[in-house]
């Protein structure tokens, strides 16, 4: 089976960014599956783009293929990103003809921003193949809560508009979010035509790399003294409910020390409230590469990751962070009010509700005085669970089986 993946931002280990088309082309080649991955030759989500993408030609990259679309540099973020739309959208449409040469047996939009649904449809009827959808992110309230559109701007009515059409005109909804069915099934969806995908944590996570040494030499410095570590990292967004974090460490036992490993907008405002509160528990590191936070986090006594109460999360939410944190061997305390949180599920840690200061620090209490042997058998149970069922094999045989289900169904009626 060919399966051609309209994603604007697919990435891949060496250009970085959103690597989930690419993980997902990889996993499929083993099998004898094939991909052909459309997407922009520019997006701020990757460290680095093609510098000379071969515009309008099928080109191999890592071992995938891809057909770069050329779109404006847009560097200002998510808010201005659409300004690629249309031309992704006639980028696409204009090298239909090589889309149609390469011969795919079904199309998966995979858009962040559902840009190239236009195209999508457009090839699924033309090519008379079927049309999946893989939803990333629940419009519009993720422009509402996230991006801080007003509710009457014209984007939440599009987004809007776009997404229940998708849910209506493919053949296939996939998901990690286990409840987006309840989603399809307000909007007046088909709820048959829905399939959940296990949660994956990235390969690019456990590639080679050189240790953050001179972080780790920094946190065992402190756990030599006799110190208990928190340790919290990654971007420093406000997301991440890491404020709550910095109040809990007000009420924490004295030799219990916070350490918040990472960059970000919102890191000059927690250092401001640390400094308010006369905080002398809590302590910053620079950022260190997303592959290297496992080494940091096995340092650790406890690893604190927060999501936001987004009103999306009653669907699902990407647990991938929560997962890296897991797979350190290390207790997880959640702060999340998410449907199936891997670390309830694995029993590897602690989940607490968002935003509340008393139930995380009464969590870091318990964890704090539990014996380090049962903390230790905690954090392996994360583990395990990462290592047994959260593996982008799991996720890609998710797909690749609803895929070919519906490629064979749209074989059968003949339409």
């Amino acid at each position: 089976m060919k399966v051609l993946i309209i994603d604007y931002d697919a990435g891949t280990p060496f250009f970085g960014g959103d690597t989930h088309a690419f993980d997902l082309a990889n996993e499929w080649k083993k099998s004898g599956g094939k991909s052909l991955i459309v997407a922009a030759d520019y997006s701020y989500l990757r460290k680095r783009n093609p510098e000379k993408a071969a515009i309008g030609r099928i080109d191999e990259q890592e071992g995938s293929s891809f057909l770069w679309i050329k779109v404006p540099v847009v560097a200002d973020r998510e808010k201005k990103i659409l300004r690629g739309a249309m031309p992704f959208e006639k980028g696409i449409r204009r090298y239909m003809e090589v889309i149609g040469d390469w011969k795919p047996d079904a199309v998966m939009l995979s858009s962040r921003h559902l840009l190239g649904s236009r195209a999508a449809e457009k090839i699924a009827k033309k090519l008379n193949i079927p049309l999946a959808f893989d939803v990333r992110r629940i419009y519009p309230e993720h422009l509402q809560e996230v991006l801080e559109y007003a509710p009457g701007h014209y984007l939440i009515r599009r987004f809007k508009r776009i997404q229940k059409k998708l849910y209506k005109k493919s053949d296939q909804v996939l998901s990690v979010y286990p409840r987006l069915g309840e989603h399809l099934t307000a909007l007046g969806a088909d709820l048959s035509k829905f399939s959940a995908a296990s949660q994956a944590l990235s390969p690019v996570f456990s590639k080679e790399h050189k240790p953050p040494q001179r972080h780790i030499d920094f946190v065992r410095r402190y756990r030599e003294k006799g110190y208990f570590i928190c340790l919290a990292g990654g971007e420093i967004e406000r997301d991440q409910g890491l404020e709550f974090l910095v109040e809990s460490a007000a009420l924490a036992p004295r030799d219990m020390l916070f350490i918040l490993a990472g960059n970000g907008v919102f890191k000059s405002s927690l250092k401001r409230q640390v400094k308010e509160r006369g905080l002398t528990n809590v302590l910053f590191l620079d950022g260190v590469q997303p592959e290297q936070l496992m080494d940091l986090y096995q340092e650790a006594d406890c690893v604190y990751v927060g999501l936001p109460p987004y009103r999306w999360h009653r669907y699902g939410a990407d647990t991938s962070r929560i997962l890296l944190a897991m797979s350190g061997g290390i207790p997880v305390i959640s702060a999340a009010n998410i449907p199936q949180n891997p670390v309830e599920s694995a029993e590897g840690g602690t989940v607490v509700p968002p935003k509340d200061v008393q139930a995380l620090a009464q969590a870091l209490t318990k964890l704090y005085i539990l014996p380090k042997p049962k903390r230790l058998e905690m954090g392996e149970k994360g583990k395990r669970y990462v290592k047994e069922y959260a593996g982008i094999a799991h996720q890609a045989e998710d797909y690749w089986h609803a895929l070919q289900k519906m490629v064979e169904e749209k074989k059968k009626s003949g339409q």
